[in-house]
């Protein structure tokens, strides 16, 4: 009997043993700096602190990123200051197969843009503003067997001009149609859709920069070229999206303190 007392000790102290020093369990954040960070370029990336979120997610704080030479056509790109990249889940089984991830669902806060935030594109000229902060979430998934993508959230905030939100659900789709738009566009169904646009200012400011822009015209000149535009995609649609031609072209004429 105390032969079989000391083996089931033994055996329970064997296991504390691998529990503590055995294989680690790969949590969100062990996942991102094996299968993501160690595969960037050195100094793309660096944070102040991060931790996991489980098994399938992280956060970084205080993040710089620098974009490579191969994602800026070889021009040196200026460092961006992120508040924090929350990454509630992602799909590291796909990854780790070098596959696009099958969900992620991420959060971007506090993305400092400077007043030229890519050639062409004055921000101060545009806005009157020497920078701006951006927020972006994105939260998606795909059922591989139905082939089917649900964009649960898209999400786009300038903080102080504007916001714009997106969902849909999409049929007859995988991840990889992505590289074959074509077929893509063509077996693909969309189910249902809602897009939402809130506007705080950015309207107001980005239509007299625009007029200004082309030798002195007017906004209202910049109103009544698109109201063309928009004239010429009218025939043949139906009452829905008469309307919302009709809507749009409402708010651009109130483009001063644009109503709903």
């Amino acid at each position: 009997m105390r032969t079989l007392k000391r083996l089931g000790l033994a055996a329970g102290a064997w296991v504390l043993v691998v529990a503590a020093f055995g294989p680690a369990h790969a949590d969100g954040l062990s996942k991102f700096n094996e299968q993501i960070k160690a595969k960037l370029p050195p100094d793309t990336l660096k944070y102040k602190s991060a931790k996991a979120l489980g098994d399938n997610g992280f956060e970084l704080d205080d993040v710089i990123f620098t974009p490579p030479p191969d994602a800026t056509g070889g021009a040196k790109a200026e460092p961006v200051k992120i508040k924090s990249i929350t990454v509630d889940e992602l799909d590291f089984d796909s990854v780790g197969k070098q596959a696009p991830p099958n969900f992620l669902k991420m959060r971007i806060e506090g993305v400092d843009i400077g007043d030229k935030p890519a050639e062409g594109v004055d921000l101060k000229a545009m806005t009157g503003l020497d920078k701006l902060s951006a927020d972006f979430q994105f939260d998606y998934r795909i059922d591989p067997a139905k082939k089917t993508l649900t964009v649960n959230r898209v999400e786009i905030n300038l903080n102080g001009l504007a916001r714009l939100e997106m969902s849909m659900v999409l049929d007859n789709i995988s991840l990889d149609d992505a590289a074959q738009p074509d077929k893509a566009m063509n077996e693909t169904t969309l189910r249902t859709a809602s897009l939402v646009y809130d506007d705080r200012s950015l309207l107001a400011k980005a239509l007299p920069a625009g007029a200004k822009a082309m030798q002195g015209s007017d906004p209202g000149v910049l109103i009544a070229m698109a109201k063309g535009v928009l004239d010429g995609m009218r025939a043949g649609q139906g009452e829905p999206t008469q309307k919302a031609f009709d809507a749009i072209e409402s708010y651009m004429e109130d483009y001063k303190a644009p109503k709903g």
